[in-house]
């Protein structure tokens, strides 16, 4: 999994670094001060592609053990956005967001390793606070496809995938700060 997110990553940079022009450009920074609050550093870009469109790249990792409950988790959500309003960044936006994402959590005595991928709509707001400063509000959901080893933690762990499956999950919930870097 991790090849796989390495890989996105690279060929992500290098599609930006030759498709998008660089004259005019708008970049964005941001945070999801959400993830923040869960324990979960977390960076994400956005690109300006047209007047209205734009690509939205976001990247998060935890790591850390309370009481029964340990967890280990890195994921990679690309998005497209349509903006509706004149500026792209602010006001009302719709797009497509994809997550992928390997985990490893023990809860209740069960332990989940595995990855997950999914794809769904995403709805959002991105409200100007000032110059180079926005908050934005988003949420997604979408079908998730998950493929894990699933075992207690008195038992041996599995040598192959033993859970798997696709359902209906949220994939992004944001309330981000976003820096613009013109």
């Amino acid at each position: 999994m991790k090849n796989i997110l390495r890989g996105c990553l690279v060929a992500a940079t290098l599609w930006m670094g030759v498709c998008l022009p660089s004259s005019a450009q708008r970049v964005s920074l941001k945070t999801n001060a959400l993830y923040w609050l869960a324990g979960t550093p977390n960076l994400g870009a956005e690109f300006r592609l047209s007047r209205h469109v734009t690509l939205d790249l976001e990247g998060a990792f935890n790591k850390y053990h309370v009481s029964s409950f340990q967890t280990r988790m890195i994921s990679f959500s690309p998005e497209v956005r349509h903006w509706f309003s004149r500026r792209p960044g602010t006001g009302h936006f719709v797009g497509g967001t994809s997550l992928i994402s390997n985990y490893r959590f023990t809860l209740s005595g069960t332990t989940h390793n595995g990855d997950a991928f999914g794809m769904g709509p995403v709805y959002g707001y991105s409200l100007p606070l000032g110059r180079h400063w926005n908050m934005e509000a988003s949420v997604g959901a979408g079908l998730l496809y998950y493929r894990e080893k699933k075992y207690g933690t008195s038992e041996m762990v599995p040598e192959d995938v033993n859970h798997k499956g696709f359902t209906l999950a949220p994939l992004k919930i944001g309330l981000s700060f976003v820096y613009v870097i013109k």
